[in-house]
């Protein structure tokens, strides 16, 4: 689970146990790497693939992001700090406040990108596209 206040992404095991997956409570930040030496900005969305793969709506830093089972985090689409609507391949997307995420059983990540009231897709070969909804300013305005 997105632990959105407190930076963090979260495990709760069917006995009811939480442990912390990636991030270091109460510390933002953009940071990849492993565990707590990667840091999140208001992580809302995630979702798994069927290998294992957490794929995070890092809402604050407009990227996503991807935590292998490993615990290992990446930055697979969008460039923290850069607000915007752009299809494109990893660093040179750009979202908006994206929010919800689910992935389907052929790796495909779809985005709820908030800001841009739109329907993003990330494909496995790392390019992201638009499939539905109209596009805003990048202040959120229409």
């Amino acid at each position: 689970m997105a632990d959105t206040y407190n930076n963090t992404i979260r495990k709760i095991t069917p006995s009811g146990v939480v442990s912390t997956v990636a991030g270091t409570a109460g510390q933002m930040g953009a940071a990849d790497g492993p565990g707590a030496d990667a840091s999140f900005n208001r992580p809302q969305g995630i979702g798994v693939d069927n290998v294992g793969n957490v794929y995070v709506a890092d809402t604050a830093n407009n990227t996503v992001r991807k935590i292998t089972p490993s615990g290992v985090v990446s930055t697979v689409a969008g460039t923290a700090g850069e607000r915007g609507n752009a299809d494109n391949a990893g660093g040179n997307a750009r979202f908006n406040d994206p929010q919800g995420i689910a992935v389907d059983g052929q790796g495909n990540v779809y985005v709820a990108d908030t800001g841009n009231r739109t329907i993003r897709i990330w494909t496995p070969n790392g390019v992201v596209g638009t499939l539905t909804g109209r596009p805003s300013s990048v202040n959120g305005s229409p």
